[in-house]
């Protein structure tokens, strides 16, 4: 490690640091910058999930909202795709007691309803949820009161904070999922014009549970660029697929830009080359006062818990 740290620093020279941080340090160090967002109490966004079978492309757009006070997704189940092009069923089906000739109908969904939300860190930080905005000015005067009395050296927004099941939040962190991981910097690359670190990750236990195999960690910000699983979904046809994720920054805050498979997707008899989800219009409202109501879908793309 120490001789692979020396070849990158003499081989890249003045453009990086001169002592490269340790990969557990880097990871913690992305770990506090996920803690550290201030995510808006409400979003809406569109979720696009496109797919590819042979030489077509196919696109579905689901109208979504995230309630970052409870953790609630509600998702529009009926996609623009099915709006556009409803599903007719052509000719009879033949039955014989139990026994039915006809052609199997196509999913309606591709992949089923996607039930997600842009604020997913993939376990870098667990949920935290955003005070109520009645309640966020008092909260920080909290947080300000404590960091005084503590002589906390981290500026606001920089040192995570953990919210208790009172409700109050504290001062404390402890990094758990790096200890879950064998951790090495692979070397130094370029994503979206962010110089980062290159992180490889191997699970030390709990593989299905600590599912990171590659992290892309801005050098100077410690945002997360980028990102390799070995599985996504707990629900849904892409659970053993790995998967690469890019992130973006939009007012100032990180969010998921897209979801790209790294393997074929088969789902309801279908087969997908390419499948990649990604989130539009993501921004941030004022929720109203009678919220669409969203159907319950019967198949769906769900994520377990931050």
């Amino acid at each position: 490690m120490v001789a692979l740290t020396a070849l990158l620093v003499a081989a890249l020279g003045s453009a990086h640091p001169s002592a490269v941080p340790s990969p557990y340090a880097i990871y913690e160090r992305a770990e506090a910058f996920w803690y550290g967002q201030d995510y808006p109490g409400y979003l809406d966004y569109d979720v696009a999930v496109q797919v590819r079978q042979g030489d077509s492309v196919r696109v579905e757009r689901y109208r979504s909202s995230f309630d970052a006070t409870s953790g609630a997704i509600w998702v529009d189940s009926v996609s623009d795709y099915e709006r556009t092009h409803p599903v007719v069923v052509h000719g009879m089906n033949f039955c014989i007691l139990a026994l039915c000739l006809s052609k199997p109908v196509p999913p309606i969904d591709f992949i089923g309803v996607p039930i997600l939300t842009p604020t997913y860190t993939f376990g870098m930080a667990p949920f935290i949820p955003v005070a109520p905005p009645d309640s966020a000015q008092a909260q920080r005067a909290l947080v300000n009161q404590i960091r005084r009395e503590f002589h906390d050296p981290y500026p606001p927004g920089r040192k995570p904070l953990q919210v208790a099941k009172n409700g109050l939040p504290t001062i404390a962190r402890a990094s758990v999922t790096a200890g879950a991981y064998d951790i090495s910097l692979v070397g130094f690359e370029n994503v979206q014009g962010h110089e980062c670190y290159h992180l490889s990750l191997r699970a030390r236990r709990d593989p299905g549970r600590y599912r990171l195999r590659d992290l892309w960690i801005d050098v100077r910000s410690g945002a997360t660029w980028k990102l390799r699983e070995a599985l996504n979904f707990i629900d849904g046809p892409g659970t053993t697929v790995p998967w690469t994720v890019d992130f973006q920054n939009i007012g100032g805050v990180q969010y998921i830009a897209r979801e790209a498979a790294d393997a074929p997707i088969r789902y309801q008899g279908q087969t997908y080359s390419r499948t990649v989800v990604s989130f539009e219009r993501v921004r941030a409202v004022t929720i109203p006062e009678e919220h669409p109501l969203y159907i319950t879908p019967q198949t769906a793309t769900l994520k377990e818990p931050d």
